[in-house]
């Protein structure tokens, strides 16, 4: 089920954020924190290539993406850090509570989103500049860099998470609204290296 959150929720949301601020966290909600960052990094900002930065997304985007790992309409990889047992975010996100959530959600989304740095092939890169103004602008704007509601940040993140969403989708793994799978569908290889030397080069 997909969450939307009206004008006067989000304005509640920002001022529990501000009141929040300067407050301590609770033990158990710091080890909650702590178990996320162990694979998205400190502040939700991943060092992993495969795992996606959190930092900066959306309060509703958190909550929508975390509604469709519950619902399985979204297959996430089997995850293992060296020396400790393999994750799914699947079982993850059905063993939290709302609660836990929508904390998760405000704590994250007030996090800075920090690019990671890339090699990138600049003829590809402008190439899908143009493509991401043809299909893509709409929903992620500002080039991919401004997270609005559940239209996750896609400058600067980890290309190797991107490609893998890519084939996710095109393969059924993750569903997305028809739009976006209709565009993506219209998209050959050559078209979605573009796109992700482009989302790279977006710092």
């Amino acid at each position: 089920m997909r969450r939307k959150i009206g004008f006067h929720s989000r304005i509640l949301i920002f001022g529990l954020m501000l009141m929040a601020s300067g407050a301590p966290l609770s033990e158990d909600f710091v080890d909650l924190v702590k178990r996320c960052e162990a694979c998205h990094g400190e502040d939700g900002n991943s060092r992993l290539p495969v795992v996606p930065s959190i930092a900066g997304f959306s309060y509703e985007g958190f909550l929508n993406t975390m509604d469709v790992f519950r619902e399985n309409e979204r297959i996430a990889l089997e995850f293992q850090r060296p020396g400790e047992p393999e994750t799914m975010m699947n079982d993850i996100a059905r063993s939290l509570s709302d609660a836990d959530v929508e904390a998760l959600a405000r704590y994250f989304s007030a996090r800075n989103f920090q690019p990671v740095r890339q090699a990138v092939d600049a003829e590809l890169a402008s190439r899908g500049a143009i493509l991401h103004k043809q299909q893509c602008e709409r929903c992620h704007t500002d080039n991919g860099a401004h997270p609005v509601e559940d239209a996750a940040i896609l400058a600067g993140q980890w290309t190797p998470y991107l490609r893998l969403q890519f084939e996710n989708i095109l393969s059924g793994k993750r569903i997305v609204p028809r739009g976006m799978l209709r565009r993506v569908k219209k998209l050959d290889q050559s078209d979605i290296e573009a796109l992700l030397n482009f989302y790279a080069s977006v710092n």
